[in-house]
C-alpha cells in the first residue's frame, strides 16, 4: 500500500497493512520546514503549496498532511504595514492581523446583519485552498493523503460575522443564524465539488466553532450538523473520503458527529481517545490525538509512547489514523514527528 491508499483505507474502517500516520501538518510546521515566515504560506498559496511538499520531502516516511486556509491576494482589498505584521481587509470587509510569523485572525468584522447580501454572494476563504492543491503535483496526490481543508458553513459564518456574533444568535436569532448558514452550505458543496474534480484524496471538514467547549450537543444538532451532512453526502457521491475537525472538547458530540456522516473524525487532545473508540465501535474511524503542546516541547521519547498508548487505545480492529489533536506548532522539533512515526513502525503493524 502507498501512503494514500493506507489513508482511505483507514477512514473507510478497513484493516491497511499498519496504522497511519498523517499529523495535521498544515501552514505553521511547512512555513518553519521550508524556512520562511508563517505569514509568507498564509498569504502566498504557491508559497504553501512549496512549503507543504518540503515537508513531504523531510518527512518521507508520513502518509499524508493538510492544506488549510489562508488569504488568496485576490480576495484582498487592503493591505497595511504595521508593527508586528500586516493589517488585511479582505472583500468581505474583515480585518484580519497576521503577525510576522504566524497565520492570521480576523479581529474586526463589516458584516452585521444576517440580512447582508456578502453572506450569499462572497466566497472569501475557497480560494486560497485550491490555488494551493492547484501547485501540488498529480504524483503527490496519488502518493500521499492530501487532506484538502473545506470550511464547513457554520464556521463560514462564524469567519464572515465574528464568534461572538454567531454565539449569541443562536439564543437571540436562531432562525436567522440557520437561514444564514443554509445560504453558505452550497458554497461548501461547490468547494467539495471543485476540489473533488481536482484529485483531493480527502476533504477536512473544518468546524472548529462548533466546539464542544462553545456549544452544547443539541445547539450542534441544531445549526451545525444540517450543513455537515450535506456536505459529507456530495463527498461520498463524489467517492471522496471526508474528514470532520472539532476543536477542543467533543465527548458532549459525539454521538451527534455520527450522524454527519463523515468518514472520519479528527479529534483534538482534549478528547479521551480510548473511550472515544469503544464509544463510536466501528461507526466511524478516528484521526488523533497526541497533544500539540507536548509535540512540540516534549522530548521524542515522550512522544513515541503517547504515540504507542494511542495506537494501542484505538488501533484495534483498524479505522484509526495516528495524528496531532491539532494543526501543528511551528516550533514542532522534526525528530517528534519522526517519533510518531516509529511508534506506528513497531507498533502498528496489522
Amino acid at each position: 500500500m502507498n501512503s494514500r491508499e493506507r489513508s482511505q483505507a483507514a477512514m473507510r474502517r478497513q484493516m491497511p497493512d499498519r496504522i497511519t500516520v498523517v499529523a495535521v501538518i498544515d501552514t505553521s510546521y511547512a512555513a518553519a520546514c521550508y524556512g520562511v515566515p508563517v505569514s509568507a504560506c498564509f498569504l502566498d498559496p504557491q508559497l504553501h503549496a512549496r512549503a507543504l511538499l518540503s515537508c513531504l520531502e523531510r518527512h518521507p516516511e508520513i502518509d499524508g498532511l493538510s492544506i488549510n486556509i489562508g488569504i488568496a491576494p485576490e480576495v484582498v482589498r487592503t493591505r497595511v504595514q504595521i508593527s508586528d505584521g500586516w493589517l488585511i481587509t479582505t472583500l468581505d470587509g474583515t480585518v484580519w492581523h497576521v503577525p510576522l510569523n504566524d497565520i492570521g485572525t480576523p479581529v474586526q468584522h463589516d458584516i452585521s446583519s444576517f440580512e447582508d447580501e456578502r453572506l450569499q454572494t462572497l466566497d472569501i476563504m475557497r480560494p486560497f485552498v485550491v490555488e494551493t492543491l492547484r501547485h501540488i503535483p498529480p504524483e503527490v496526490l496519488l502518493r500521499y493523503n492530501i487532506s484538502v481543508g473545506l470550511t464547513g458553513p457554520f464556521s463560514q459564518v462564524a469567519f464572515l460575522m465574528g464568534v461572538q456574533r454567531v454565539l449569541t444568535a443562536i439564543i437571540d436569532q436562531p432562525e436567522e443564524l440557520k437561514s444564514a448558514i443554509a445560504r453558505r452550505t452550497p458554497f461548501a458543496i461547490t468547494w467539495a465539488e471543485q476540489v473533488a474534480a481536482m484529485g483531493a484524496p480527502s476533504v477536512w471538514i473544518g468546524e472548529g466553532i462548533a466546539s464542544g467547549s462553545l456549544i452544547s450537543a443539541s445547539h450542534y444538532a441544531s445549526f451545525a450538523l444540517p450543513s455537515e451532512q450535506q456536505v459529507a453526502r456530495r463527498l461520498r457521491e463524489l467517492g471522496v473520503p471526508s474528514v470532520l475537525h472539532i476543536c477542543g472538547k467533543a465527548d458532549n458530540l459525539l454521538d451527534e458527529m455520527v450522524r454527519s456522516g463523515a468518514d472520519c473524525f479528527e479529534i483534538d487532545w482534549q478528547v479521551d481517545l480510548s473511550a472515544a473508540k469503544v464509544r463510536l465501535g466501528s461507526r466511524v474511524s478516528l484521526k488523533g490525538n497526541l497533544h500539540t503542546s507536548k509535540l512540540a516541547q516534549g522530548a521524542p521519547a515522550e512522544v513515541y509512547e503517547d504515540a504507542r498508548c494511542a495506537i494501542q487505545a484505538a488501533g484495534p480492529g483498524g479505522g484509526f489514523i495516528l495524528s496531532s489533536g491539532c494543526a501543528l506548532g511551528r516550533d514542532t522539533p522534526a525528530a517528534n514527528v519522526a517519533a510518531m512515526v516509529q511508534a506506528a513502525m513497531e507498533f502498528g503493524v496489522y
